[in-house]
């Protein structure tokens, strides 16, 4: 139902919990015990955070209990016998109202914070008024902004109050640092402590969000990439963070190189391989803290070349690996399309056997857009560090939305794929111009 909210902490910094008080007056029915779990009450129940609203009647009844009704919704006995034919015996018999206290603890966090905030918040722009935040672990992340940060620390203790598992309340200060891609934070309320654990993907993840990135909102992102990979598939992460990609690949069976230019990721994803590893298989994990682009230039790409002459000079190896690929992540959206320029000067480079390789090569590289046609704006900027690769290879994929107008996307770039047309075939197509 909708509280009526106290006009006495409109605009206060402070949390007075006192001033949440008031009796409302809501509708009930008594009903037998074997109708509880039967009846179909549809949005007819009264509901409140922290009221129950089927109670003990008093004096204590075996055979019936008390079932509070929604007053916005049920307003006369006829409404509640309309809504619920099956007990209207129950209804004739026993409809009425009652008083019933109201506290602070029956208000949810939109209803505190909006009973709190200035009514004037947001008139030139929608903003974060403490209702959007991330739940990370024991912690819970805002990004508030300046005309909300004189009631940050309200807000922060409201959410404290309000989710028993939340320990901690922070907000990000700045943007994220490009390079090692975290970002300062303040501790609003609760316990001092940033390291966090989690799940996600049935694994378990470790980190000190103070130090590395993680963003819950991905979450279904990196699902939707684990499910696409298979036991065997060699997966190279070029920013992994602290793993949330190539944990679950590693527990899934696949090989997997990852790498990160923040030694703090490089800890924890360490860590949280360590933990995961499955016993089910015996495949190692590589870890790595270099730039992207040595990364990929001094193990990548050997690594690629190496394994494929594997795979040529095993035949049993190439029977096993027959369905299997090579995935290449690379999740730096404000920059990651800028390191594909080190793929044309090793695609154009000879090497012994490349026609006759078994495994495609899947890139699936991260960016943002804010243009209108985002398909075509991220396949003209991906042309300028790739510049010979065939529409055909590219696929564009919506991520999520970051930003008004500002979306996430996905660029899946394929390589020596079997199933392409011999004129698509990448080694035919990445020849240097003299030879052409």
């Amino acid at each position: 139902m909708h509280l009526k909210l106290p006009v006495a902490v409109k605009g206060k910094t402070t949390l007075d919990r006192e001033q949440f008080q008031q009796t409302i007056n809501v509708p009930y029915v008594n009903v037998p015990v074997e109708c509880i779990q039967t009846s179909k009450w549809k949005n007819a129940l009264l509901t409140l955070p922290s009221m129950k609203n089927v109670r003990d009647l008093q004096p204590v009844s075996k055979t019936h209990k008390q079932v509070l009704l929604d007053p916005d919704v049920i307003v006369t006995k006829e409404d509640a016998i309309k809504m619920m034919p099956s007990i209207a015996k129950y209804i004739e018999e026993s409809f009425d109202f009652m008083d019933l206290g109201v506290k602070y603890e029956n208000y949810s966090i939109e209803q505190v914070i909006k009973a709190i905030l200035p009514d004037d918040l947001g008139k030139d722009g929608p903003i974060n008024t403490g209702s959007g935040y991330s739940l990370i672990g024991h912690i819970a992340h805002f990004n508030l902004k300046d005309a909300v940060l004189p009631y940050k620390h309200v807000i922060a203790q409201v959410v404290l109050d309000k989710l028993v598992n939340v320990k901690t309340v922070v907000n990000k200060l700045h943007e994220i640092d490009s390079v090692h891609r975290n970002f300062d934070l303040e501790i609003l309320a609760g316990e001092q402590n940033t390291i966090v654990k989690c799940r996600e993907s049935k694994a378990t993840f470790q980190f000190d969000f103070s130090k590395v990135y993680w963003n819950p909102r991905l979450s279904t992102e990196r699902e939707r990439i684990v499910k696409i990979l298979h036991h065997n598939d060699l997966v190279f992460d070029v920013f992994a963070g602290v793993g949330p990609f190539v944990v679950p690949a590693l527990m899934l069976g696949c090989n997997v190189y990852a790498n990160d230019l923040n030694p703090e990721s490089v800890k924890w994803m360490t860590i949280n391989l360590k933990t995961n590893q499955s016993k089910k298989f015996s495949n190692q994990y590589h870890v790595f803290n270099l730039d992207g682009r040595e990364f990929l230039r001094t193990i990548v790409f050997p690594r690629i070349e190496s394994y494929q002459k594997e795979i040529l000079d095993d035949k049993e190896k190439r029977w096993c690996l027959s369905d299997n690929k090579i995935v290449i992540l690379m999740n730096l959206p404000d920059i990651a399309l800028t390191f594909l320029d080190v793929f044309p000067e090793w695609l154009e480079k000879d090497c012994e056997d490349r026609q006759q390789w078994i495994l495609p090569i899947h890139i699936h590289c991260y960016t943002f857009s804010k243009a209108e046609n985002t398909d075509e704006d991220i396949r003209s900027r991906l042309k300028t560090f790739m510049p010979n690769i065939s529409d055909q290879q590219i696929s564009c994929r919506f991520v999520r939305q970051v930003a008004p107008k500002k979306d996430m996307m996905c660029a899946k770039i394929v390589l020596f794929d079997k199933k392409h047309n011999d004129e698509d075939h990448p080694s035919k197509r990445f020849k240097n111009d003299s030879s052409e």
